[in-house]
């Protein structure tokens, strides 16, 4: 037998599910019995549950979109399952389950049992509670009225456990309201309120009743005898105490109700309703509780993605986290780092080379998040970046390199704050690759890092590497050229082999200045000449390429200048077997 409670957003439900599983979600029930949630955020079948032996709950996640997350953070993803201890608390969208083990003695079968009578000298345990006469709409309506301003009240201030004190002695009827929760070893009342303000004693409460409770997990309710009660009950005629249970079905704080003794009058006792009712707020505030935690728990994810994604991109992570599963899928990755940055520490103290690698990494970051890209992660004074992961960028590679050339657009202005101390200009690199990679959490359970892994990533690093060999600020390969599809300016410069890599791979210049008909010249008479030496005509090249190294001093553009000296060697050894393609030893 299991005991179930559904809470979303101000609405709870609580029921008994005797034996065999259950199914949650927005569809119609089939062949296994249902609770048909209003929540849009869960699929038509989300989830089914069963009770295991060994005090088990077997949980299935019946969608193929969503997934569900257990107390802690642990998630189940879509299609699968896993086993936990009973209580169990899960969340389902914006839905929070709380299942229980069911039994003898249980809140909900005490609901369908008679109370023994009261008997001076006796305890009598919440074990059954009686059908009640007389209530009418109009209090039914203010009963439920007040465990909605309850769930309501925000946790993070006091009015949430003062509305919960005060309800219990303006719904319920009682002289004394408090509510209680555990510290350590102690107690320490949160809030209280009394019917008559002229109770001296209002936050007083029997340390007895509260050690019971947290005994047996149980609303008690005790109509005193009239035989020497404990110090803290001498004013009291009965009292009411619930437990508040967190997500470990621990008692962490008390919901308390106690009737006074008034000159001249007879005891009363504590009814069965009056009871359930003090139940129920308690159960409201360990929804308020759930909420809060469910909140905290948004709140720290929504800060961890924000250190990684944009913040729209975050607030959809936060709505749908098995996007972070891993999964294959075409992605543009970006490298970039300081060039000569182990020379340039040398120069600065420790503190200044901290400094001056978070200046850069700072404004290469915000260049990256202002292009929709995902910072997977820095290394030293490098950093790693990725687009069309974990969502959709059909225009990924364009974004990219359009986030590469404003990121180049930052150097002048780092320069001025650097160059007089470092000795020099300061530049970076960077190299861009676009393939097929295993994006997700390439960290740990305890050290969350989302980022890609694969052959992909690799030649990206390459492609950076290789930005120093060929003396041009930003890379990228003919994959990511491709998809440019003549929106960007770029030439190609070779095709080479870079260590580590099987294969060739052609690399292109993306160009971070003004397209004007001079670059324009230029990129048409290297590319030609380029032709001709991947052919074999390296005096044709030669020709092609002197204009192009034949300008002021200082002002020759390096690529054409490693082509010349390519094709002169071969002009040198021209019975030496011929291969077109670059080979770059080094990383």
């Amino acid at each position: 037998m299991l005991r179930i409670s559904l809470t979303y957003k101000n609405a709870q439900a609580q029921f008994v599910h005797e034996s065999g599983p259950i199914e949650f979600g927005r569809g119609p029930q089939r062949d296994v019995p249902r609770r048909v949630l209003l929540d849009p955020s869960v699929s038509g079948d989300q989830l089914r549950i069963e009770e295991a032996p060994l005090r088990r709950l077997l949980i299935q996640n019946l969608s193929k979109r969503f997934p569900v997350w257990l107390t802690g953070g642990q998630m189940i993803v879509p299609g699968g399952q896993c086993e936990a201890p009973l209580p169990v608390r899960l969340t389902i969208g914006e839905t929070l389950l709380k299942a229980e083990e069911g039994g003898e003695g249980t809140y909900f079968e005490s609901m369908r049992t008679v109370e023994r009578p009261f008997r001076p000298g006796e305890s009598n345990f919440l074990t059954g509670l009686p059908k009640e006469e007389g209530i009418d709409a109009a209090t039914l309506a203010r009963w439920f009225e007040a465990v909605v301003s309850v769930q309501r009240a925000s946790v993070s201030s006091g009015e949430f456990y003062t509305q919960t004190a005060r309800a219990v002695v303006e719904l319920i009827g009682l002289d004394r309201g408090l509510v209680i929760l555990k510290r350590g070893e102690g107690w320490e009342v949160i809030a209280h309120h009394d019917a008559e303000s002229s109770h001296t004693t209002g936050a007083s409460f029997s340390r007895g009743v509260l050690e019971r409770v947290c005994q047996d997990k149980r609303t008690f309710y005790q109509d005193l005898a009239d035989d020497a009660p404990s110090a803290s009950l001498l004013e009291i005629s009965a009292v009411v105490a619930a437990p508040i249970l967190n997500d470990d079905g621990e008692v962490v704080g008390v919901v308390y109700g106690a009737r006074l003794l008034k000159p001249g009058s007879f005891k009363l006792a504590i009814r069965p309703l009056e009871a359930q009712l003090v139940q129920v707020l308690a159960t409201a505030v360990e929804a308020g509780l759930a909420r809060a935690e469910s909140e905290a728990q948004a709140s720290r994810r929504r800060i961890q993605f924000e250190q990684f994604f944009s913040t729209e991109l975050a607030r959809e992570l936060d709505r749908d986290p098995s996007l972070l599963e891993g999964r294959e899928r075409e992605i543009t990755i970006l490298f970039s780092d300081i060039r000569g940055f182990s020379r340039v520490s040398e120069k600065l103290t420790p503190r200044e080379t901290c400094q001056l690698a978070g200046d850069v990494m700072e404004r290469l970051t915000v260049r990256v998040l202002e292009f929709k890209g995902v910072v997977v992660g820095y290394s030293g004074d490098g950093m790693l970046a990725m687009w069309n992961a974990p969502t959709d960028q059909p225009d990924h590679a364009i974004l990219a390199c359009k986030a590469a050339i404003a990121m180049f657009a930052e150097l002048p202005a780092l320069d001025d704050l650097w160059r007089e101390r470092i000795g020099g200009p300061l530049g970076i690199g960077i190299g861009i690759n676009t393939g097929r990679a295993l994006v997700g959490n390439t960290g740990s359970r305890t050290k969350f890092m989302y980022g890609p892994q694969g052959h992909a990533v690799n030649l990206a690093s390459r492609v950076e590497g290789a930005t120093k060999h060929l003396g041009v600020p930003v890379l990228m390969t003919g994959s990511t050229h491709e998809k440019l599809r003549g929106e960007l300016p770029a030439r190609k410069l070779c095709r080479v082999r870079v260590a580590g890599i099987d294969g060739a791979a052609d690399l292109y210049e993306l160009h971070t200045g003004s397209v004007d008909a001079a670059w324009q010249s230029l990129r048409a008479a290297y590319e030609s000449a380029l032709a001709h030496y991947e052919q074999g005509r390296f005096a044709e090249a030669c020709r092609t390429l002197y204009p192009l190294v034949s300008g002021p001093e200082g002002q020759y553009d390096l690529p054409s200048l490693t082509l010349v000296g390519r094709c002169i060697e071969c002009l040198k050894t021209p019975h030496k077997s011929f291969d077109p393609v670059v080979e770059l030893v080094q990383k």
